[in-house]
């Protein structure tokens, strides 16, 4: 799995995404996660820290991840393609 951590100012956005998706683009009605074009907002090495303001999840390690760590209940995320994805906003 990748994540990577994006900050602008004080705005900590981290990015997750399995890494057998990477270089696919996923679609589903007017769905699309572009996997291919954007792979540079996902690859790397970073880890979830508490400093984030969102976190954007691709893949269903990615996903699993965000539920093990209590961030997300188990329903909802979304699926494109079979493939599940969800955002995490802290409030």
């Amino acid at each position: 799995m990748h994540c990577k951590r994006h900050q602008q100012g004080r705005h900590v956005i981290y990015a997750l995404c399995d890494k057998e998706l990477i270089g696919k683009v996923l679609r589903e009605g007017n769905i699309v996660i572009d996997l291919h074009t954007h792979s540079q907002f996902y690859i790397g090495n970073d880890e979830i820290g508490p400093d984030f303001e969102s976190i954007n999840a691709v893949g269903e390690q990615s996903v699993q991840l965000l539920i093990n760590m209590g961030l997300l209940k188990r329903g909802q995320e979304k699926k494109v393609q079979g493939v599940p994805y969800a955002q995490v906003y802290r409030v």
